[in-house]
Formats: C-alpha cells, structure tokens, sequence
C-alpha cells in the first residue's frame, strides 16, 4: 500500500506546484495586427518624460498613418536624447513635423494596450 501512496503523493505534490507557478502568457489583442480599413495603430515606447508623453508619442503615430492614407503629406523627425546616472534622469526631445494639409483627417482614441514587460503602448485610432 506504501508503494501506491508515496508516488501518488509526490505526483500530486509536483502537478500542485506546476499549477501555482506563475505562468502568464502576454496575448496582445487582434486589433494591433489587424486594424479595420477606418483604423490606424501607433505604439511608443518607454517615455522618460511619463505615461502622458509614452500616449501623446503613441496617438501622434497612429495620426501619421491615418493622414497618409488621406494624401496628406506628413513629415517628422523626432531625436530623444536620454541621460541616466545613479537616482537621477533627463530627457531631452527635439521634434519637427512638417504638413502639407489638403484633406482634413479628424479621429478618436478606440482602444490602448499597455505591454508592461516591454513598456509599450498601442493606440488605436478610428476615422470619426
């Protein structure tokens, strides 16, 4: 009766411990692969100045993409220079859009996703 009870035991021991073991898989929605044809998808990454400048980068890509389907030419030249040294940190932004507006391209936020391992944000932005 032993010979059962031990193996069972420690069977039962190991399927317990692989069940609590975190394993969180990072299943990214459909519509960041797969925007419909009124849709456009912008991601930034880590921001030093925050989240609110992470979404404004985020949403002015997503704009982007939206106007050149419209035949506006867009322009943008962006060059982050970040500083990092013990405790403390800067950041430094230098951007330039240029337009050349012949269509008006008015949109609204959808969706965002906020991948945490990677610190990225998805927008998605739909034509109103």
């Amino acid at each position: 009766m032993q010979r059962i009870v031990k193996p069972f035991a420690v069977m039962m021991l190991i399927l317990f411990v692989m069940g609590c073991s975190p394993h969180t898989k990072n299943i990214k929605p459909k519509w960041l692969y797969e925007p419909k044809a009124n849709q456009a998808v912008g991601f930034c990454g880590a921001h030093a100045l925050g989240k609110h400048k992470q979404r404004e980068c985020a949403i002015s890509r997503a704009r982007i993409e939206l106007a050149a389907r419209h035949g506006v030419s867009v322009q943008s030249m962006s060059v982050m220079e970040e500083y990092a040294s013990g405790q403390s940190a800067s950041s430094q932004l230098e951007q330039t859009t240029t337009q050349q507006v012949n269509a008006q391209v008015k949109a609204r936020v959808v969706k965002s996703y906020y991948d945490a391992a990677q610190d990225r944000l998805w927008i998605l932005l739909e034509e109103d």
